[in-house]
């Protein structure tokens, strides 16, 4: 997890899925990139929408057990409540009544050991931030000559 001399972006993913979708592989990639230290995972959020009036529920990660052969009691009390109602109201709409969203907030761990190296050089992280997509897209495509 992020310490006082380094933080790694923290970022999240929401992914639709339909019910009944195979989700074992992703899940085990996700274990093992924690395994390795390359993330931490902050929080995960399985969302759903109740097909009579289309409110967004939360749901318990235990839910997952009829799409996936992976031993979930693993991710038992992951969900953080970093997510507010706003950004579950949001994500459900983005679902059909069939689907269910899959939240995953996560710190890039990818640089803790170079930034650890650097510490111990004497630098210090001043800055942390992301890019968004479109934005570095605008920037490759205006920085390459006509």
């Amino acid at each position: 997890m992020a310490t006082e001399l380094f933080s790694g972006p923290v970022d999240y993913v929401v992914f639709a899925f339909d019910r009944g979708a195979d989700l074992n592989d992703g899940l085990q990639t996700l274990l093992q990139q924690v395994e390795d230290g390359t993330i931490e995972v902050l929080d995960m959020e399985l969302i759903t929408r109740d097909p009579a009036t289309g409110t967004a529920t939360r749901e318990a990660l235990s839910g997952l057990a009829a799409f996936s052969a992976v031993d979930l009691e693993i991710f038992e009390g992951i969900e953080s409540g970093i997510l507010d109602e706003e950004d579950i109201a949001t994500i459900a709409a983005e679902i059909h009544d069939e689907q269910f969203a899959l939240v995953v907030v996560y710190e890039d761990r990818s640089l803790a050991e170079t930034a650890a190296a650097w510490t111990r050089a004497g630098g210090t992280e001043i800055l942390t931030g992301g890019i968004a997509v479109a934005d570095l897209e605008l920037a490759v495509t205006e920085g390459q000559p006509s």
